[in-house]
């Protein structure tokens, strides 16, 4: 996620009586706090795990309206000479150009490429190169000079040397430097060497010297840098392997009590299905019982009745007799 430095309206960081700026972020409910001693203002990036979220800020220029430090450093014969090959976009060649990302990747591409030049010894020194950089970056619509070229060049490098740097230590703000792909392309040979060496004019004699000497910087800044980064990943790696396992074992304990949660739903369940299901038995049981009672009962009635109607045929039958033996006695 994207932090951003909270400015004032001349573009310097806003900082409290306690020493502390607020960062905000791209999602505006995530708002924080670091002290000026976290942040270190000559890198370009730098990434702050908060809740768990990598946050990641951009920190150079850290006042929007200063320019590049290195300006005051360029001698000022290769200010004049820098005037007399290529316009400058001040006076003094000197102004603060704005780089954006497509100026510079044709700078690092065109850097990749004047530098080989140089050393096959096709261009003279470096200072060509960045006049040929400057053309190339005029040719594609970008005003700039050598010297910014130069400079633009001094101020990835110082960021990369610092990321490089700070990225060994421990910590929680992890350094993150801008197009570090091709920096690792351009400084991966000798991190810490000037370009003056690429600059002089060297011997058929001591070139076999130099190639030795740089190959064995080579070796010890590759040991170096793999073992920082090692360490480096080493802590990350522990850190997140502990996160991990606390979330696994968060995620185990929930999925147990959810676990007896179902059992016991299922237990109650079962009990109130075995519940129903003996209600229901019973009251088959009774109507049954009640059909039973009911046929019993017909049965006995029916029985009843064809007693009654033979009784009431016999006594029908007497009372004939009766009549008969009336009206005989009657007649005599």
């Amino acid at each position: 996620m994207k932090g951003y430095i909270k400015r004032d309206e001349e573009g310097r960081p806003i900082i409290d009586s306690n020493g502390f700026i607020t960062i905000s972020c791209e999602d505006d409910s995530l708002v924080f706090q670091l002290h000026l001693s976290e942040i270190d203002e000559k890198a370009e990036q730098m990434c702050f795990n908060v809740n768990g979220t990598d946050i990641y800020i951009d920190v150079y220029p850290w006042e929007m309206v200063e320019n590049d430090s290195e300006n005051d450093k360029v001698d000022t014969s290769a200010n004049a000479e820098d005037k007399a090959n290529v316009p400058s976009t001040s006076k003094s060649g000197n102004a603060h150009f704005p780089w954006c990302d497509a100026s510079t990747k044709i700078f690092l591409k065109e850097y990749k490429l004047k530098k080989e030049m140089v050393k096959n010894r096709i261009l003279k020194n470096m200072k060509n190169a960045y006049q040929e950089i400057s053309k190339s970056l005029q040719d594609n619509g970008f005003t700039v000079s050598p010297l910014q070229v130069e400079n633009r060049f001094k101020t990835l490098k110082r960021a990369y040397k610092n990321m490089i740097i700070n990225n060994r230590r421990n910590g929680r703000g992890k350094y993150i430097c801008s197009y570090e792909q091709d920096l690792d392309e351009i400084f991966s040979k000798n991190l810490l060497s000037d370009d003056t060496d690429i600059k002089e004019d060297y011997t058929e004699s001591e070139s076999g010297k130099i190639t030795r000497n740089h190959q064995s910087q080579t070796i010890l800044t590759r040991n170096a840098t793999a073992n920082a980064e090692t360490v480096c990943n080493s802590g990350k790696n522990n850190e997140q392997y502990a996160r991990l396992e606390a979330q696994h074992m968060k995620l185990i304990d929930n999925l147990q009590n959810y676990q007896r949660m179902i059992k016991s739903l299922i237990t109650k369940m079962d009990n109130r299905s075995k519940t129903c299901n003996d209600t229901q038995n019973k009251i088959l049981q009774i109507c049954m019982e009640m059909h039973d009672m009911q046929k019993e009962a017909y049965a006995r009635a029916e029985e009843q009745r064809e007693k009654a109607n033979l009784q009431r045929e016999i006594r029908n039958n007497l009372l004939e007799e009766m009549l008969t033996i009336l009206r005989s006695r009657q007649e005599a």
